[in-house]
């Protein structure tokens, strides 16, 4: 029989790897795919940030659909499927000659990229580690987030650049099947069941119902809807801006050093979180992304705008981490996929106008009030979580039939 504690550590290289490669050729490479159709097509990039608002917005509500089956199939089923759909649509962008049809490849791109990502992978990881190395094992997991930006992003970037984005495009979408589809098959499996006694620790009498409607959930989410907004519109417009200043390789390089604070934040981050209170370590982390962006906003020269993409980074990785960590903390693993399918749901919404909001900012007023847009909203973040208050009491265990209570 497999060493469940062992094996758990293969399924945190596993989710690094899978997400690694989902969120690179996903989530990092928005702000490569938007400027080469913008470009291509001859639109304004708000027009064509919209596809990102709906690759999230999708992705959102499929997330919870995800979480409701992976009660219900075995979940290397749900990967492959989800990198099948993303492959093929990605794919098909290269075919794509109407904006129309990058807002329909997008969509589905959107849902394949839900079950390849954060919903699964986070679940997975808090089934295996219900202990305390959670934090760790998370941290570690989540950083494949960031190291997709580092590898994926600029082979993208030098790609469209030396042969073109049509070209390149297919290649993206093969890349992601093959590399996710057998990973699935072979390794991906779910956590065996707790013992009943850890089980019913586990549970500490929180139901679905209940668990949604607590402030701390309900005021959590609302914040992250903000906090993810802003980060992820300055993920996306990255590039773009960072190309005002200077060429192309500097703009990857930017997303270089973004991605790279993002690791090593995370990696400090997961240590972090086990010695302090982890909203006190979220409201810093939201105040350190304020400070990236506002310097991103003002820059006026190359080594000022890389110095606020790593402040950015080192905030990202954190801000990133921590909403499923604190989820997973204050809630039993039996209904936690459904809690934080819920609130990353919600917190999609900020992630798919995000990038949106920045752009028509951008159309209207040049990048600097754009990113004076996304610290604004990053500020809202943070009040709204600080009045979240800490973690919801447990509720008390209901003993089992012929217990005393």
């Amino acid at each position: 029989m497999t060493n469940p504690v062992g094996y758990g550590w293969a399924i945190v290289a596993a989710m690094f790897f899978m997400q690694t490669v989902s969120s690179g050729l996903g989530f990092y490479n928005m702000s490569v795919y938007m400027a080469e159709f913008a470009k291509a097509l001859e639109l304004p990039l708000a027009q064509v940030s919209f596809a990102v608002t709906l690759f999230f917005l999708v992705g959102g509500v499929a997330g919870m659909q995800i979480a409701k089956l992976m009660e219900i199939f075995h979940v290397r089923w749900i990967v492959m499927v989800g990198a099948l759909l993303a492959g093929v649509s990605l794919s098909s962008v290269a075919l794509a000659d109407a904006l129309w049809q990058i807002y329909v490849l997008f969509i589905l791109f959107g849902i394949g990229y839900t079950g390849t990502s954060l919903v699964v992978a986070t679940t997975l990881v808090t089934q295996w580690f219900p202990g305390p190395n959670r934090s760790v094992a998370l941290s570690i997991a989540s950083t494949g987030l960031s190291f997709g930006g580092v590898i994926v992003t600029p082979l993208t970037a030098y790609l469209f650049n030396s042969i073109g984005a049509p070209a390149t495009i297919p290649y993206l979408g093969l890349a992601y099947v093959v590399f996710i589809v057998p990973l699935a098959w072979w390794v991906i499996r779910p956590a065996p069941p707790l013992p009943l006694s850890q089980r019913r620790d586990e549970e500490g009498g929180w139901t679905y119902q209940q668990a949604i409607r607590t402030r701390f959930f309900l005021m959590l989410s609302a914040g992250y809807v903000f906090a993810q907004g802003s980060q992820v519109g300055g993920i996306a417009h990255l590039y773009n801006r960072v190309t005002e200043l200077a060429d192309f390789k500097v703009a990857a390089t930017a997303v270089q050093v973004l991605t790279i604070g993002s690791i090593l934040g995370r990696f400090a981050g997961g240590w972090v979180v086990m010695h302090v209170p982890i909203r006190a370590f979220t409201l810093a982390n939201l105040a350190l992304q304020m400070i990236g962006l506002g310097v991103v906003a003002y820059a006026t020269s190359t080594p000022m705008v890389l110095f606020g993409a790593a402040a950015f980074g080192v905030s990202v990785g954190n801000v990133l981490m921590l909403q499923p960590l604190w989820l997973a903390d204050a809630f039993p693993g039996a209904i936690y996929p459904r809690v934080f399918a819920l609130g990353n749901a919600a917190t999609l919404v900020g992630v798919a106008l995000g990038p949106f909001a920045l752009g028509v900012a951008y159309d209207a007023a040049g990048y600097t009030v754009a990113y004076s847009v996304a610290l604004s909203l990053c500020a809202l973040a943070l009040i709204i979580i600080a009045a979240a208050g800490r973690r919801p009491q447990p509720l008390p265990v209901a003993p089992e039939p012929g217990e005393q209570p």
